[in-house]
């Protein structure tokens, strides 16, 4: 079948072909109706033409937005593997820096039980020297007095000079035991700060 005499009207999803020779017979005007429906004709192709190029344009913007679509989509996959990762990352550097902290503080805990049971010793031994620092004071009054005493009375120089030695050793080790106190306070005192 030869269409070039042939035009078609689209209605709705159905194509209509009518012969352009019994549109001009139906006609009757003749010529004027036959110019009119010509140029409408032309008109009317014309915007078939254009809606034509018009679907080309939207059918390749439609292609390049499903491009951009794809690719977009590939760079969101990209970003959950790379999100998925680093959460990995983190969750491993979480447990790693937990274990690390658990063993840190089961270290430094013990350490610290240590240092109070040594706070604790050295507490005990401070106050039994200042006990025996006291004792040591009392003696040490007592044999002065009794070195007074005989040198009043005595005069045989080896007894006094006997006490003298007894008392100069109550005296260094009196001081001996002073200067371990002192020690000792003053490594409480670091420890408790």
């Amino acid at each position: 079948m030869d269409y070039s005499d042939q035009c078609y009207f689209a209605k709705t999803d159905d194509i209509f072909f009518l012969p352009l020779a019994s549109i001009i017979s139906q006609s009757s005007t003749g010529s004027a109706y036959e110019q009119e429906l010509e140029k409408k004709l032309y008109t009317t192709l014309s915007s078939k033409a254009e809606i034509n190029d018009l679907c080309e344009k939207l059918l390749a913007k439609n292609s390049e937005y499903s491009e951009r679509e794809e690719d977009i989509g590939n760079k969101i996959s990209q970003l959950i593997a790379s999100t998925a990762k680093v959460r990995f990352q983190l969750i491993s550097e979480r447990k790693s820096h937990s274990k690390s902290q658990h063993e840190l503080e089961a270290k430094y805990t013990a350490e610290i039980q240590s240092l109070k049971s040594e706070i604790k010793t050295l507490k005990r031994k401070a106050t039994l020297t200042q006990k025996a620092s006291s004792i040591d004071k009392d003696t040490i009054l007592s044999l002065e007095a009794k070195v007074r005493e005989l040198e009043d009375k005595s005069s045989d120089p080896k007894e006094i000079d006997s006490l003298r030695l007894e008392l100069e050793r109550v005296k260094e080790d009196f001081n001996s035991k002073n200067h371990e106190i002192e020690c000792m306070e003053k490594a409480r005192d670091r420890s408790d700060t």
